[in-house]
């Protein structure tokens, strides 16, 4: 990674900024539960932030980048099988361990289970599953810790390919056992906030720098999700010291080069959380082809690393408990 420098925007992509914030359409400071506001990464002609997506595309013309994307997009739009007449009829219990093993089997290094919340869904959506099932697909850390970069932003989109594959197969296997299943997975935001599901279901623990943190990867993984009505039990959310660790450390702080991640949690749509400054982060990013630098930075994402912080932090819980 490169050292930080002072980051002014482009002036440029400044003229194409919407009168409106991101702080705005994500409700930062709002004390009510309500559904998010499409912001990024969806139909430019529906968002308030299009023509800076747009913009970003335009820059990001490496060829690399653009076939990776393609890659991505494409596995996405595969059809899924028709839902089968009639449905299967099985336990719960039996039903959430055999997902698990389809899931496991596609690639998945991480799954869990969590029930919808209405507030995941994006506003205006139509969708009313019971479940959401989460996967969770390591990056190559190497290629990682060279944010901001192409290769890192190739072995993003490589990594949202194989969550779609993923989530392809396991919604595949439901629907021919007559249940419903709708699978989403990157580089697009589809329909459903992902990084909440997952903390419900057990994946891992929300980070200072707004992304998720686990337990066994720290913050060097991607998500993908499938929505479904089949029976399922949920996991539950899990807390190995993860959020403690970030309330003191400093790491991806110091290293953001827009200034983009702060100290304090903040109201956002009713939860009080962290939460990365989209209007800042977003001009880095879009002149960046990228970044991901506070995950390549946070001390949990070296390989090997997360377990040993993890029961250091239990350990330490344990002796001020006790």
């Amino acid at each position: 990674m490169p050292p930080k420098q002072a980051f002014q925007p482009n002036p440029e992509q400044l003229k194409l900024a919407p009168d409106i914030t991101g702080r705005e359409i994500n409700g930062v400071g709002e004390a009510t539960h309500r559904q998010p506001t499409r912001v990024y990464w969806h139909d430019p002609d529906t968002i308030a932030h299009g023509k800076m997506q747009l913009w970003f595309y335009a820059q990001n013309n490496s060829e690399r980048a653009a076939e990776a994307r393609r890659a991505a997009y494409e596995i996405d739009a595969l059809p899924l099988p028709d839902i089968a007449a009639e449905k299967a009829q099985s336990s719960a219990e039996k039903w959430t361990a055999e997902v698990k093993k389809v899931a496991l089997e596609a690639s998945a290094e991480l799954v869990g289970i969590a029930k919808m919340h209405p507030e995941w869904l994006f506003e205006n959506s139509d969708l009313n599953y019971q479940n959401i099932i989460i996967v969770a697909m390591e990056m190559d850390f190497d290629k990682l810790a060279q944010a901001p970069s192409v290769t890192t932003s190739v072995e993003t989109m490589a990594q949202y390919s194989r969550g779609a594959k993923i989530a392809k197969t396991v919604a595949g296997w439901i629907r021919q056992r007559g249940w419903d299943a709708h699978p989403h997975c990157g580089p697009a935001s589809g329909p459903v906030l992902l990084i909440p599901a997952a903390i419900q279901a057990g994946i891992g623990q929300l980070g200072k720098h707004g992304s998720m943190i686990s337990r066994d990867y720290g913050s060097n993984f991607r998500l993908a999700g499938i929505m479904t009505d089949l029976p399922l039990i949920a996991d539950k959310a899990i807390d190995f010291g993860a959020e403690n660790f970030c309330q003191s450390c400093q790491i991806c702080i110091k290293a953001c080069p827009p200034e983009a991640i702060i100290d304090d949690k903040q109201m956002v749509r009713g939860d009080t959380k962290w939460y990365t400054d989209f209007d800042k982060c977003i001009y880095y990013f879009n002149e960046n082809k990228s970044c991901a630098i506070c995950l390549a930075v946070c001390p949990w994402s070296k390989p090997g690393t997360a377990p040993k912080l993890a029961e250091k932090m239990l350990r330490k819980r344990q002796k001020m408990e006790g």
